[in-house]
């Protein structure tokens, strides 16, 4: 009878071990692309950044790009971004140069990819990108995934380089200790 008793306690204790096995130092996330099929996705363990990129009412109004959090360790950095905007944006991590601030990168590019143009810009450089979203831009309601491996300690910028987003505010200081 006591044998009996035991196999419930065993299956159990198996399903318990096998579960815990599972769920290791790595993580795991989900997006949702355009179409609005939910990818799940093993990433590195390593910092996870939430980036939240929006608008109001497109370019009519304002534009936010927040970091959560804006500082980290040195290491793999998991950076997760979601559209909560009207119109489409992108996130792009620039690594800056000594003497560069996030918020006053000059506006002297245009096109995409990025180039300088003598008239008409409406984007900063992306010669210091480290990192991003990548294509297709985020539709609104959409997020996305992306890991910068081994992020050394200095100054970053991220931003959204759609033509007029940065200069409308789409941009975040950030800083890897």
């Amino acid at each position: 009878m006591a044998r009996i008793r035991l196999v419930p306690v065993a299956v159990a204790l198996v399903l318990v071990l096998a579960v815990a096995g599972c769920s290791s130092s790595s993580k795991s996330s989900t997006s949702t692309g355009g179409g609005g099929v939910a990818v799940t996705t093993a990433v590195p363990s390593g910092t996870v950044v939430h980036l939240t990129v929006s608008d109001t009412s497109g370019l009519s109004g304002p534009m936010t790009l927040v970091a959560t959090p804006a500082t980290v360790p040195a290491g793999n950095v998991t950076f997760i971004v979601k559209n909560t905007g009207t119109i489409d944006h992108e996130a792009v991590v620039l690594q800056l140069s000594p003497g560069e601030t996030w918020d006053k990168l000059p506006v002297i590019d245009g096109g995409d990819p990025p180039a300088s143009v003598a008239t008409g810009a409406d984007k900063v450089s992306e010669t210091g990108d480290i990192g991003e979203t990548g294509d297709p831009n985020l539709k609104p309601g959409t997020s996305r995934t992306f890991v910068i491996k081994d992020m050394k300690a200095g100054n970053y910028a991220i931003v959204c380089n759609i033509a007029q987003h940065y200069g409308m505010g789409m941009r975040a200081q950030f800083t890897v200790s």
